[in-house]
């Protein structure tokens, strides 16, 4: 996996010195920014094997994907708090990136109690990515749907299958190449794009029409190699991805109906010429390995407020970029190498945030909030 970002490496909670970093091109923005807020960071659960994904219901009870094909539920984010529930996914195949991935709850989870995962398994003789729907009630989980079943291929590596509701109230996936760059730019594949779907899978009538189609497809975006990371702006609901470059340029994308950002024709910048969308952000010749991705938003983050975070694999920390729709700047870099391998990113309904750490063996799961 090859990720893009350059910036100064802290230890810990500290807040960067913010000074720009000399870096080898691309769109690299590293910026003077105010210091950081006083974070405070919490492992509430530990021992997992690779939480891919963690959620957190409106009363309180925190849903986690681990890959290997366990879905949990904790009774709360308190530290050590109860497993109230726990499922094995059947038919999983866990192998190098594939798995049990990502996690959504429902935006009406506290009245019907479902939720989407993505799974890696074997079906009709090929290997795919599935969006299956559960149902958590006081008796535990039931599968209650497979909203996609064929269109998603799986792999070892590139396999990228995260997913968020959005403010629209519609299910967005966004999907790696599989570790064949050519389906990024086939829209017959489902890989290397974003889609857009409904709650029971079908396509939302004001979905981009696409060349050679002749109405709405689960397509929104395309031109994608390994994206991790899915976030809405709460000021605008705009949708950012965070996706991994090959060795170097890894971005951060704005996603608009019927984006092509490139892949594999284009790595990086520079791409507008050709009719692709640019990124705003991209690492330039570094390799970070962008993960998981969220916005953090409330008056309580102070200078961070609105801001979107980044995790990233290589590098094992936190970015934080401000964003204006056109550019993303990079600022401070938090848990430099504190826990490891971060994968998922996800805020919590109360302002504060969970990481999620991916090392193979004895991973966590951290809360960070602004002190208080």
């Amino acid at each position: 996996m090859g990720g893009r970002v350059r910036v100064l490496v802290c230890l810990g909670l500290v807040a960067l010195f913010a000074s720009a970093c000399a870096s080898g091109g691309g769109i690299v923005g590293t910026a003077a920014s105010p210091s950081a807020p006083p974070l405070t960071d919490t492992v509430i659960q530990s021992g997992l094997v690779v939480p891919w994904d963690a959620a957190v219901a409106g009363d309180g009870r925190l849903l986690v994907t681990e890959r290997p094909g366990t879905i949990d539920v904790f009774e709360s984010v308190s530290p050590n708090a109860k497993r109230a529930a726990s499922l094995q996914v059947p038919g999983i195949r866990a192998m190098g990136e594939a798995g049990l991935l990502g996690l959504a709850l429902d935006p009406d989870f506290s009245a019907n109690g479902l939720l989407y995962v993505c799974a890696s398994r074997t079906d009709q003789s090929e290997w795919r990515n599935q969006v299956l729907r559960y149902h958590l009630a006081p008796a535990g989980l039931t599968l209650e749907a497979t909203i996609v079943r064929a269109g998603i291929m799986a792999a070892g590596v590139h396999d990228a299958c995260r997913l968020r509701f959005g403010p629209d109230r519609k299910l967005w996936i966004a999907t790696g190449d599989a570790g064949q760059p050519a389906r990024a730019q086939d829209l017959a594949s489902l890989n290397g794009k974003v889609l857009r779907i409904n709650t029971d899978g079908s396509v939302p009538s004001d979905n981009p029409t696409l060349k050679g189609a002749s109405g709405p497809g689960p397509i929104y975006a395309l031109g994608l190699r390994n994206p991790g990371g899915l976030a809405f702006r709460p000021e605008t609901g705009v949708c950012y991805v965070a996706d991994a470059g090959d060795q170097m340029q890894d971005e951060v994308d704005v996603v608009e109906p019927g984006a092509n950002f490139g892949w594999p024709s284009v790595l990086g910048p520079g791409g507008s010429a050709q009719g692709f969308s640019d990124p705003v952000w991209s690492s330039g010749t570094r390799s970070l390995a962008v993960s998981g991705a969220t916005f953090v938003s409330g008056e309580a983050w102070g200078a961070w407020n609105g801001s979107l975070l980044v995790a990233t694999l290589k590098e094992q920390d936190i970015r934080r970029f401000s964003v204006d729709g056109a550019r993303a700047v990079e600022h401070e870099i938090v848990f430099h190498q504190k826990y490891g391998r971060l994968r998922g990113l996800a805020t919590a309904p109360d302002g504060a945030f969970l990481m999620t750490t991916s090392n193979g063996s004895g991973d966590r799961i951290v809360r960070i909030a602004p002190a208080r």
